[in-house]
């Protein structure tokens, strides 16, 4: 209800625009609004006032990137806030250590976990990889062989280490919970007789691809923390089944999900580049740049990318989404352009052109970095989401956020273009 309210607010009452109307100030002005350490926990901002625990290994993934420009102010700030989000998170599965979707506080000392729509596909990854960034055992980018020179020292390291000494059995607990809920030990799959929320929690699917790479992240995360033991021929085997089930060849694309739907009309889905934050695949790798080529090249052919960068897919498919979000904005898990996944899409055309460098990927990226940075002077600030046009995502209903802390992701992606053609 209080959800409901505050995205009925946010649509008709209150949606406050930066005060700047540059580049770099509207940045500012973001960073000032969203990364606040007197704040609790990281929201993507206005109506999400909850905490979605993937936020802190999908959408912020970047937020403790040492190799983006930034005061050192701002610098401590992105590190307490992401911290203390991790800390709060913590503390409250130790007293239910069962994976959800969400956190609602409803009091000083209280809260309550809801799963927004289904059990968690991430929820565990996201704990498991803010615990080993912090720690300093995962780069926060996906430029992972120096790309990018770190301008800021982490100081994180001790305090991520308290806390995984301090929760390490409800780390566990977490993750054996998880594990025997959405993997099929014989299959070596996701589940298919379960549906998961990811970040397209709008619509139910069944062991979609995106699942699947989180969950062999997730495995390859807790092994690295020492939560189970290490297993190499597990995750290969694993890696390997996952790209023979799900990759397409002759159409170049990933399959979104094992439905009888999905695999009839072979569904693709945007989410397909959570590959590259996992380092899943990398395009530094020789033999899997290839997916990243071929998916580009489908992606372009279907103008995916068109204004800007990147729709979900190029059809809305509303009768695949929940009720509520087929009333209030069924282009939302559709043809609606999501800003984090197009950030995505910019770095793996940045990364490309850094292995191949063919200077058409390059023009893509820098294409599309002038097409967000168009679309934050008009509008005042970076968008959750805008409509297959490129216009900022309203319906009767429903309004994206305007200052969403995801502007992050475009630091990033500008930070790695600067390396790249330095």
């Amino acid at each position: 209800m209080k959800c409901g309210l505050h995205i009925f607010a946010s649509r008709y009452v209150y949606s406050p625009p930066a005060k700047s109307k540059t580049i770099s100030g509207i940045i500012d002005d973001i960073h000032a609004l969203r990364f606040r350490p007197e704040w609790q926990y990281i929201i993507s901002g206005d109506h999400f006032s909850m905490l979605y625990l993937r936020s802190l290994g999908i959408f912020y993934y970047a937020m403790i990137d040492p190799t983006i420009p930034s005061t050192s102010e701002d610098w401590h700030n992105r590190q307490a806030l992401y911290l203390q989000t991790l800390a709060y998170a913590l503390s409250v599965f130790k007293q239910h250590p069962v994976p959800t979707t969400t956190i609602v506080p409803t009091g000083r000392y209280a809260a309550t976990c809801i799963n927004i729509y289904h059990y968690p596909a991430d929820t565990v990854y996201s704990i498991l990889y803010a615990l080993a960034v912090l720690r300093g055992d995962e780069v926060p980018s996906p430029a992972a062989d120096g790309i990018t020179k770190p301008i800021h020292t982490s100081e994180t390291q001790v305090a991520a280490q308290q806390l995984l000494d301090k929760y390490r059995g409800t780390i566990t607990e977490l993750y054996r919970h998880y594990r025997s809920h959405v993997f099929d030990e014989e299959k070596g799959l996701i589940r298919t007789d379960v549906h998961l929320s990811g970040t397209k929690d709008i619509t139910q699917r069944t062991c979609s691809f995106y699942d699947n790479v989180v969950f062999w992240k997730t495995i390859k995360l807790a092994s690295e923390l020492g939560i189970i033991p290490e297993d190499k021929a597990f995750l290969r085997a694993l890696k390997s089944r996952i790209l023979k089930t799900f990759w397409l060849p002759k159409e170049g694309y990933f399959l979104e999900d094992l439905s009888e739907e999905g695999r009839a009309s072979h569904y693709y889905s945007s989410d397909w580049l959570i590959v590259l934050s996992t380092k899943f695949l990398s395009p530094a790798n020789p033999k899997e740049r290839g997916y990243f080529a071929r998916s580009v090249t489908y992606i372009q052919k279907n103008q995916i990318d068109i204004p800007l960068p990147l729709q979900y897919q190029h059809e809305t498919r509303a009768h695949r989404q929940f009720f509520i979000v087929r009333l209030v904005a069924a282009s939302y898990g559709g043809d609606a352009i999501w800003s984090f996944w197009g950030l995505e899409y910019i770095k793996a055309l940045l990364l490309l052109y850094q292995y191949t460098q063919d200077k058409a990927y390059l023009e893509d990226a820098d294409k599309a970095i002038v097409a967000f940075e168009e679309r934050m002077i008009r509008d005042r600030g970076f968008a959750e989401v805008y409509d297959k046009d490129g216009r900022f995502f309203e319906t009767r209903l429903y309004r994206s956020v305007r200052q969403t802390g995801w502007i992050i992701g475009f630091e990033q992606a500008r930070t790695l273009r600067a390396a790249i053609v330095a």
